[in-house]
């Protein structure tokens, strides 16, 4: 079988790596003339370091062992443990901190040669009895026996699907970076994220003596990511003085000191910014030969940590429907996205309660010791494994 990918994004290049690695040819075309390997520091779950290992990817060194996740209130008080060590032990792959460009080079270090096409900026799609067909802005075209979107949350592909269907803005946005830690942590293996009424600060490791670290405030600016440095109109949205870094000094400096650390290190052009949106998951995101993966079909917000994970759990379940799809390849894509939208529509669900779990979070303050949350995180990353022990095919 042959699939053609639109997008070399993490989503693109996983999906590239399950589907060679099932035996079928493969071809990725990214708009941009080279592979964007940099940005932000991502969470790997147990369940995604596990998947990352079957697909044949290396682990060695990828990232920074995350044994705890630490929640606190804006003052410091504790409001949750999550123990994550004892999830390691039960799955036996780790949680980790890396960054996205580090997963990016494993990918692409697993490709066959010459899979990756670049400058190539998909317009249009065109469906046939028998192909489907991605044409480009230089008047080429690629066809195979299907064709996967994995071209983000403005999709080509999506909107060849559904129309100008644009995610949901959630009013909110992470304004976010990663630099060498200027701060005092208890451990590089824990994760501590303070809670406010509003916003919030999560701070985590991502490689010896370097963190990854967001604020998250109210949004009505851009639905576009706004990279530091960047001086726009929409970044400066919101802020009395147009600067970023003082706008987060002014709402979060008198949080707990680790914070107030952070933000004496920052510089302006630390900053970045991303918008937080949502993807609706309950109606069949592909038809005929065509389907979607990654953002592309269900872009979720940054505060739950699975926009890789979705990647990967998007990548494995279809090179598994796609094994034995010689004579169904319609039938295949069907299947993977039979099995991969409940799941879809779990973290959806998750994602519209955590936009509104700031109060309910704080009350935890009374219980002055903060509560065990090892449990709930445990059953959502064993459930998102559960599918590695089941026959998807």
């Amino acid at each position: 079988m042959k699939a053609v990918i639109i997008g070399a994004g993490v989503s693109g290049t996983l999906t590239a790596v399950g589907l060679a690695r099932a035996g079928h040819d493969v071809e990725v075309y990214e708009r941009a003339t080279q592979l964007r390997d940099g940005g932000n520091g991502v969470m790997v779950w147990h369940n995604g370091t596990g998947i990352m290992k079957d697909l044949g990817l290396r682990l060695d060194g990828l990232g920074q062992r995350i044994d705890a996740a630490d929640v606190w209130s804006y003052d410091g008080r504790p409001l949750m443990r999550t123990d994550m060590t004892a999830i390691a032990d039960d799955l036996g792959t780790p949680g980790l901190g890396v960054m996205r460009g580090t997963v990016m080079e494993r990918a692409v270090e697993a490709l066959p040669p010459g899979v990756l096409r670049f400058g190539k900026r998909c317009v249009r799609i065109e469906e046939t009895a028998s192909r489907a067909v991605a044409h480009f802005d230089d008047g080429t075209t690629a066809e195979g026996d299907v064709l996967i979107g994995a071209d983000g949350y403005r999709s080509v592909v999506r909107r060849h699907l559904m129309g100008d269907v644009l995610p949901r803005a959630m009013g909110l946005a992470s304004w976010h970076g990663t630099t060498k830690a200027p701060i005092t942590m208890d451990s590089e293996h824990v994760v501590p994220t303070y809670y406010g009424k509003v916003g919030l600060c999560t701070i985590h490791p991502v490689g010896p003596g370097l963190i990854h670290w967001a604020f998250e405030v109210p949004w009505t600016g851009a639905l576009r990511h706004i990279p530091a440095g960047r001086e726009t109109a929409d970044a400066a949205e919101g802020t009395s003085s147009g600067s970023r870094l003082a706008a987060l000094r002014r709402d979060f400096g008198g949080w707990a000191a680790p914070v107030r650390q952070l933000l004496d290190a920052l510089t302006e052009d630390d900053i970045a910014i991303a918008p937080h949106l949502l993807h609706r998951v309950d109606r069949p995101w592909g038809r005929g030969r065509i389907t979607l993966v990654g953002d592309a079909a269900h872009v979720v917000p940054p505060r739950i940590g699975m926009g890789v994970n979705q990647a990967l759990e998007d990548a494995w379940v279809l090179s598994r429907t796609t094994t034995a799809a010689a004579a169904d390849p319609q039938g295949a894509l069907r299947r993977y996205e039979q099995v991969r939208r409940p799941r879809a529509k779990r973290i959806h669900s998750t994602a519209r309660m955590m936009q509104r779990a700031n109060p309910l979070l704080l009350l935890l303050r009374r219980t002055r010791k903060g509560v065990d949350g090892t449990k709930m995180l445990r059953s959502n990353i064993v459930r998102g494994s559960s599918f590695l022990n089941d026959d998807v095919r």
